[in-house]
């Protein structure tokens, strides 16, 4: 039996996952092989240095080639110019709804597939935006002549998804044991992230988080959440209303003060969602959270969502206070009672006043100079070095707030997180959590039909 590093073995993975396994190493190694060759050329020719625009190119292509999981992954780093070249990050930002798009016949037979009759006047040849996991077009209802957006799912998706999930949990023990992995709870957060990843090809559950947050949003006059056509729903096609002349918050066309006072109404929106809905959008990268030409800020795609309990929430609401509060004793506290695994000998003592000096050098630090994205880091790095595996509850909120502060710090480099979280925090503390929450997560089956 074919035996590997930590006694892996191969045959598990299946011949699909082989497969799937010889592709990826093969796109991959082809686009560095002609990575390797443009730089040789470019130096021979110049005597210039690999750029990062190559680089990003590079990236990107293998993103595109790959698919399943990977663009993800592209998208969110694209989101990251302080953690990554601008070039890198442009190049990546075409995952965001520049994707290169399936023949317009392969889009219709999925059409025909999914409708007994297409129920559509007209259809537009040329998607609105081409992303990782669907292309979106415009198009006209036959029988109300209403302009709406059409999300149709790219053919194979699913199963690219299903097998670089399964992958990532076969090598995940051999990962887990690198020094800098040990105090990450790496199996739950794979499968965590593994049931997200699925459920963003699940187009009827998107079409019920879209609802679900339509009603989060409801007389919220600077939010808008497109209203769905549930009667066109499908497994495989999401329709909406169609807002055109949307731009992205990072577009430069858009005046300063204009781009800044939406990106604050985005992060109090997140954080309704966090702290009041306990119903989290994880995915607000330029392309999902964008401009609309009457001033509103638009919200779309909705299959990486996820829901928080009552103990998250609080939890949570308590450990933001106590970095806005500089009360690092309490955040170590929080962070050992939500740990799902601690050590038998832990210094509570030594850990704790690690926490605290952490806690008390980013409370002193500008709105400018505070990151979330280096202080969790900071962060996972002590619960490392104690040997804490921390909640992978707070995973998926961590996550959302570091995609979104990808976006503002680009516009919005002074705003303050802390600060604009504290509404929204204090009546969770002060008040707890209200007994009568704004509902249930929908299933499909709770979509409105038009």
């Amino acid at each position: 039996m074919a035996k590997s590093l930590h006694g892996m073995d191969y045959t598990k993975l299946g011949p699909m996952m082989l497969i799937r396994l010889i592709n990826l190493g093969a796109v991959i190694a082809y686009e560095l092989a002609v990575l390797a060759l443009q730089t040789v050329c470019s130096r021979v020719a110049s005597k210039r240095t690999m750029n990062g625009a190559r680089i990003g190119e590079c990236l990107r292509r293998i993103c595109e080639r790959t698919g399943g999981a990977f663009p993800k992954i592209g998208q969110i780093l694209s989101t990251r110019p302080d953690l990554l070249p601008p070039a890198i990050c442009a190049e990546l930002a075409i995952l965001q709804d520049r994707v290169s798009a399936p023949s317009h016949s392969r889009i219709l037979e999925v059409l025909r597939r999914e409708y007994r009759s297409v129920p559509f006047e007209s259809f537009d040849q040329i998607p609105v935006a081409s992303a990782t996991v669907a292309q979106v077009y415009r198009a006209v209802r036959a029988d109300n002549h209403r302009d709406i957006a059409v999300k149709v799912m790219l053919p194979d998706v699913l199963r690219k998804i299903k097998s670089d999930c399964r992958i990532a949990e076969f090598f995940g023990p051999a990962i887990a044991c690198l020094p800098a992995m040990k105090s990450v709870p790496l199996r739950e957060a794979l499968a965590q992230a593994s049931v997200l990843l699925q459920r963003q090809t699940n187009f009827r559950q998107e079409a019920a988080n879209l609802v679900r947050l339509g009603d989060i949003f409801r007389g919220c006059n600077r939010i808008l959440v497109p209203r769905i056509h549930g009667d066109l729903c499908t497994e495989n096609i999401v329709c909406m209303d169609f807002v055109g002349g949307m731009r992205k918050l990072t577009d430069p066309s858009i005046p300063d003060d204009e781009a800044k006072e939406l990106i604050v109404v985005g992060l109090q929106g997140l954080y309704k969602m966090i702290f009041d809905a306990g119903f989290v959008h994880c995915d607000l990268h330029p392309g999902n959270v964008l401009a609309a030409p009457d001033g509103r800020l638009v919200i779309l795609d909705a299959g990486l969502v996820t829901e928080l309990d009552d103990y998250t929430r609080r939890s949570f609401a308590e450990f933001f206070a106590a970095i806005a509060l500089r009360n690092g004793y309490k955040a170590a506290e929080i962070v050992r009672e939500t740990a799902i695994r601690l050590p038998k000998h832990l210094d509570c003592l030594s850990f704790d006043r690690d926490i605290a000096e952490l806690i008390n050098r980013v409370g002193g630090l500008s709105a400018r100079e505070f990151e979330v994205a280096g202080f969790i880091a900071e962060l996972f790095d002590i619960q490392n070095k104690y040997g804490i595996y921390g909640t992978p509850r707070f995973t998926l909120i961590i996550l959302a707030l570091l995609v979104y502060e990808g976006v503002a710090k680009q516009r919005c480099p002074d705003l303050d997180f802390q600060k604009e979280a504290i509404p929204f925090v204090m009546p969770v503390l002060l008040r707890g959590i209200p007994k009568v929450t704004l509902g249930s997560s929908p299933s499909a089956a709770d979509v409105p039909r038009n």
